[in-house]
């Protein structure tokens, strides 16, 4: 049951081949969003030079707004645009899913033979080498199923608040240029809201539907493994970690348990881990397990990083022994999605460290 340094390498070149998937969908999305706004900013301007000129000096009442000719061209034309842009949204994130999911599928056997003796790998890579394409097949129409039940459409919303937003207004004083100005910034922001929200969406999903894949494939498995372990990226410099998922780094959890159930966005991953050779069979000294204890990592870590992690009051807690490694997570849950993991606020912690001072007292 020991995970290798080979184990480690192979999960190392996952997490970066699936990175580089949502990076591409992010980079590809956010060009899109900016190419339409450059679009539509033109129409935009012109609503609102007339808005300027229908309020006589003030900004006009909401009546006045939308009964404006190129205010409701404008708005047209954006609620298209984001149709356009929630559609590619849904179409590239199903594509990435399934290339997420893939590379998740087919990582297992080799993260598997990692584990074992040398000379049962290659039969064991034989056994389980063919996975079926159904199962990706089902991943990608499960993610795209779960966006247009849950998160769709994205247009909607981003329309809905820069309508408010024309409602809400500017103070116009003496410089309607700069009024203007203003408002298409203002207005600018809400529509990159629907990139935000897409960008967000679109991570979560293909991350999860990766994950799912992992889970297929861990249970093609199952007969020689232990359960999987909750893997996270112990490197403080990228400022992805959250210090619910170092606590959370290399518990074991069943092949049955779903996961792992980070927050949004969150890129930890399963990694699979073997029964004790001996149990398999293999009258042979095994080797030590190397997976990285994120404690001993953490606090080599140097102090300035560990409080761009923790923050410092979560930071002084833990040092001071008030709170536990173990009390960092938080499972939450939320509507139309799924439980996940987050980090306790301080709060709470301060709460916990005070009961249990009084217990103790």
């Amino acid at each position: 049951m020991a995970i290798t340094a080979e184990t480690l390498a192979i999960a190392e070149r996952l997490r970066r081949q699936v990175g580089s998937i949502v990076d591409d969908v992010t980079r590809s999305l956010t060009a899109a969003w900016v190419g339409a706004w450059d679009q539509v900013v033109v129409e935009v301007i012109a609503a609102i030079g007339e808005l300027l000129q229908l309020g006589d000096g003030k900004w006009p009442t909401r009546r006045q707004i939308f009964r404006s000719a190129r205010t409701i061209s404008a708005l047209d034309l954006i609620g298209q645009t984001l149709d356009r842009l929630a559609t590619a949204t849904l179409a590239q994130t199903a594509v990435a899913a399934a290339q997420a999911a893939r590379l998740g599928i087919e990582a297992q056997g080799d993260l598997v033979a990692s584990q074992l003796p040398y000379g049962s790998t290659r039969a064991l890579a034989a056994k389980y080498g063919v996975q079926q394409a159904d199962t990706i097949d089902a991943i990608a129409r499960r993610t795209a199923e779960r966006i247009n039940a849950k998160h769709w459409p994205l247009s909607d919303e981003a329309t809905r608040r820069m309508k408010n937003e024309l409602v809400r207004g500017v103070v116009v004083g003496d410089n309607p240029r700069e009024a203007a100005a203003r408002m298409v910034r203002n207005l600018e922001g809400e529509f990159n809201g629907g990139l935000g929200r897409a960008l967000n969406l679109a991570r979560t999903e293909i991350l999860d539907s990766h994950r799912a894949a992992a889970e297929a494939g861990q249970e093609a498995h199952g007969d020689v493994l232990a359960g999987w372990v909750w893997h996270c990226e112990l490197n403080s410099s990228r400022g992805r970690t959250c210090p619910a998922c170092w606590a959370l780094h290399g518990t074991v959890h069943p092949l049955s348990e779903p996961g792992p159930i980070d927050h949004q966005q969150g890129r930890c991953s399963r990694t699979p881990k073997t029964k004790s050779w001996a149990d398999l069979g293999f009258d042979v000294p095994e080797p030590p397990d190397l997976i990285p204890n994120a404690r001993e990592v953490f606090d080599l870590l140097p102090e300035d990083e560990q409080v761009a992690i923790m923050g410092r009051r979560r930071l002084d807690l833990l040092r001071s022994g008030e709170i536990e490694w173990e009390d960092l997570p938080q499972l939450r849950t939320t509507p139309d999605w799924r439980d996940s993991y987050g980090v306790r606020p301080v709060k709470d912690l301060e709460r916990i460290a005070a009961e249990r001072a009084h217990r103790a007292a």
